[in-house]
């Protein structure tokens, strides 16, 4: 017999147990075999309005120990608010009694829901539905039966959670599930019976440092390996005579079967070797006899063929889109979504991350402002704190406002900002998925698209990447960052920084469409199409605005460095006394006139306030010099006195 098959622990039935089911019901409208939903007993429990639109739902026809079961389970969700009275009296009645009536004619040796083998019957219960007619295709036929069974697993189940073969994360302490997680549940049955306490102990010690989602990743890789070995040594228990032979096996196998070599699935491998290695480390009694470094090589492991990531492939919005973005927010669809769009935005901060903020704990003022704050899951640091606008205060402030007063320590015990207030995620934000398919049915919609005209898709860590490129690309300092992203090594912040060199380009191209122009042989300037010129060749304007002077000289332009005093920049010679101008040199100070007022505009039209001045001192000692020229004068300070020999010297000059 194969040791690693054919074994699951189903809970029975206990009086225990059915007592306690028993004792809820009595004495209740839930004991009634008739529900009449219509009844005032249920109003404390309506969701909606729709949920007054009922009428009766009858359990007669139910065999006792079903009935209870069914009764105990509907009642629970429904004082919970996890169901709707209109969903359960429109679909859910039908699917219960059909699957009553399948189970009378084909198993009528099963007595409990947690006696339901699903995954064994599911393909004959479908069968059943398409032979009768019955919509197979709603979700009240088939996940609710998958749903009674493990809610009923569960309850006679009366085990340690670490002993069972299906772990409900959320009840055991110190877990890290994401606070819009829509899965709980570690599920051990596909690991081989032989194998199944070596897993669950080693994802036992993971579960403690990893997030569920790791964990789960871990655990599925675990069971693809165990499974091969439980298929190629059927009589194993333990893993003490695995052998490099065995690894190799495996890896052929794996490789071949998985041919994309994705970064996703060599992790697998990963995992694996990390497996190994750790239960050897920790002195487990079922791990191999050989050293692992012996048994599975880094070097096994495949390069992924994803191409490297390149500084165009981080997936951050594009600027154009975020400008439609924020044009068209305001017919954001549910509109609840519209001020975590906005926080997204503002934070850079992971979806998870937002969706966990607390009404009561999320905005910090101090003497510098506002600040949002919140708990960051992945690095693990609490009371993260970020500044904000006093715009986006206000928006944080209303949603709290609204999220205090609809809020009960039964609809929304965690104190969430964005929360469910019934149905069955009461009590939890929405997911990334939701708000991600909302903003691309926007896009849809408003026709938001990218440079290249196609429709943008939204991605809501997307929001993330744009923020840290913003950051970057406004010139914050790599630490700062760091710190404002809440990265652990500098190495993930430096991600956003390689953008860089890419919207450098961008960013010169917008700049440049106010004019480039390079200098003629003459000294004058001529506006030139960039995409004929070499790099070299220009005079890059955006660049001399935040660093450099530019201001214009007679034989060409000062170029030094902002932060650099010259004496000398505003052409001396018009302030010395030795300088001598006639009205034949007019021409040439009405060309100089000319194109330093052009400087002057251009200084104005980008904000470049000491670059205007000192230009525009320059324009008034050139105005006040024409000026005197126009009147057919000559213009020298020293006089006459200064450029002619008189008296005596005119004398000695002549001898």
């Amino acid at each position: 017999m194969n040791l690693a098959y054919d074994y699951q622990f189903i809970p029975t039935p206990d009086l225990g147990r059915i007592s306690k089911i028993q004792l809820f019901l009595q004495g209740t409208h839930w004991e009634n075999d008739i529900w009449n939903l219509a009844d005032p007993f249920f109003d404390e429990h309506r969701n909606s309005a729709a949920d007054y639109n009922v009428g009766r739902i009858s359990f007669s026809e139910i065999p006792k120990l079903f009935k209870l079961e069914l009764k105990y389970y509907l009642a629970m969700r429904i004082s919970q608010k996890t169901l709707h009275m209109y969903t359960l009296y429109s679909d859910y009645q039908f699917a219960f009694i059909a699957f009553m009536r399948f189970l009378h004619e084909y198993h009528p040796e099963i007595r409990s829901f947690s006696e339901v083998k699903v995954i064994e019957i599911q393909a004959e219960w479908l069968d059943h539905l398409r032979r009768n007619s019955y919509h197979t295709k709603r979700s009240a036929y088939k996940a609710q039966v998958s749903k009674l069974h493990l809610f009923f697993l569960d309850f006679y189940d009366t085990r340690e959670e670490f002993e069972k073969d299906i772990w409900d994360c959320r009840k055991i302490p110190c877990v890290n599930i994401p606070i819009n997680s829509t899965t709980y549940r570690l599920n051990f049955t596909s690991v081989p019976y032989a194998f199944r306490e070596l897993a669950r102990r080693y994802i036992k010690l993971r579960i403690t440092i990893n997030s569920t989602s790791q964990s789960r990743n871990e655990l599925h890789a675990i069971s693809q390996f165990l499974q091969f070995i439980a298929d190629k040594e059927p009589t194993w228990i333990n893993l003490n005579h695995l052998s490099r032979h065995h690894m190799e096996d495996f890896l052929s196998y794996y490789l071949s079967e998985y041919t994309a070599r994705t970064r996703a699935i060599l992790n697998k491998l990963i995992f694996i070797k990390h497996f190994l290695d750790r239960i050897q480390q920790f002195d487990y009694p079922e791990a191999p006899l050989i050293p692992s470094p012996s048994l599975l090589y880094f070097e096994d492991i495949p390069r992924p063929m994803e191409p490297p990531p390149m500084p165009g492939r981080i997936k951050y919005i594009p600027e154009g889109v975020l400008l439609q973005l924020k044009e068209h927010l305001e017919h954001l669809v549910p509109a609840e979504y519209i001020p975590i769009v906005i926080i997204l935005m503002a934070s850079g901060w992971r979806g998870s991350d937002v969706l966990g903020l607390k009404y009561d704990t999320c905005l910090e003022c101090t003497e510098q402002g506002w600040y949002l704050q919140g708990d960051i899951a992945k690095t693990r640091i609490v009371d993260h704190r970020i500044p904000i606008t006093d715009e986006v205060k206000a928006v944080i402030e209303s949603v709290a406002q609204i999220a205090k007063s609809k809020s009960t320590e039964q609809n929304n015990p965690r104190h969430l900002l964005f929360n469910r207030y019934s149905g069955k995620r009461m009590g939890k934000s929405p997911t990334n998925l939701q708000i991600s398919e909302a903003l691309n049915r926007l896009a849809q919609k408003y026709h938001i698209v990218n440079d290249q005209g196609h429709v943008h898709h939204f991605v809501v860590h997307s929001f993330r990447h744009t923020k840290g490129v913003e950051l970057i690309n406004n010139g914050m300092s790599l630490i700062h960052v760091q710190k404002w992203m809440a990265h652990m090594s500098p190495e993930m912040t430096l991600v956003y920084a390689k953008v860089l060199d890419t919207t450098l380009r961008k960013s010169w191209e917008q700049a440049v469409k106010n004019g480039v122009f390079r200098i003629t042989p003459s000294g004058h300037l001529k506006q030139i199409d960039i995409s004929s010129i070499e790099d070299e060749d220009l005079i890059e304007w955006e660049y001399i605005r935040y660093n450099l002077d530019a201001v214009r000289m007679p034989l060409g332009f000062c170029m030094k460095p902002k932060k650099q005093d010259c004496f000398t920049q505003l052409n001396p010679c018009l302030t010395c006394r030795n300088l001598c101008t006639t009205p034949d040199f007019l021409p040439q100070y009405e060309v100089e006139i000319q194109e330093t007022k052009t400087l002057i505009e251009r200084g104005k039209m980008q904000g470049r306030d000491i670059w205007v001045e000192k230009n525009q001192h320059l324009l008034e000692r050139y105005e006040e010099i024409v000026s005197i020229l126009k009147t057919g004068h000559t213009r020298h300070l020293a006089g006459k006195k200064g450029r002619e020999f008189i008296g005596e010297e005119r004398t000695n000059a002549k001898e």
